[in-house]
């Protein structure tokens, strides 16, 4: 640190009483030590902020270099695999005429399918028959059908599921909501 003369002093002073009172600086008022713990203090905090700036450097360099697993996967074709994989589960689940041990192998073929696709990729498909409905969900409502048994809107049928692809919406639901007759 360096030693401050007096003759300093008075060039400080003098600065300083050249300007109006309101723009004047108040004299330093730290000794030598307290000034050293300071710089010390303030040559930490600024190698702190070059290893900040140097990680964050890094980690942008690293992101740009990793590639998106996302970008291997066309998601329309994805969300196509995966309503045709729910079709035929559907489909499967409400068919009688097929021999039992031949429906039962090709249930099982495509259960395992569609767990793979939900377990391996982080791909969810969400059937909303019998669910309530809620003008606020992101489903798109095909129909609207009156039926004297409900007391509420409910999903009656679901026309394609919706579709979840690592958390984000890769297919709207399409459903047709049944509702209590109006009055």
């Amino acid at each position: 640190m360096q030693q401050r003369y007096p003759r300093d002093r008075v060039a400080d002073w003098w600065r300083q009483w050249k300007h109006p009172r309101e723009f004047r600086v108040a004299p330093e008022r730290l000794n030598a030590d307290q000034r050293e713990q300071v710089a010390s203090h303030l040559t930490s905090l600024d190698a702190a902020l070059a290893d900040l700036a140097a990680a964050r450097t890094a980690a942008r360099e690293a992101a740009v270099a990793a590639p998106d697993p996302a970008a291997e996967f066309d998601t329309g074709r994805l969300a196509e695999a995966a309503t045709g994989v729910w079709k035929a589960q559907r489909k499967l689940d409400q068919q009688d005429a097929v021999p039992q041990k031949t429906s039962r192998q090709i249930s099982k073929s495509v259960r395992t399918a569609r767990e793979a696709l939900q377990e391996g990729i982080e791909l969810k498909i969400r059937d909303h028959d019998g669910e309530d409905y809620d003008p606020g969900l992101p489903l798109k409502v095909l129909s609207f059908e009156d039926d004297p048994s409900l007391t509420r809107e409910v999903v009656l049928e679901t026309f394609k599921p919706t579709i979840h692809f690592r958390g984000d919406r890769i297919q709207m639901g399409e459903v047709v909501v049944g509702r209590p007759p109006r009055h």
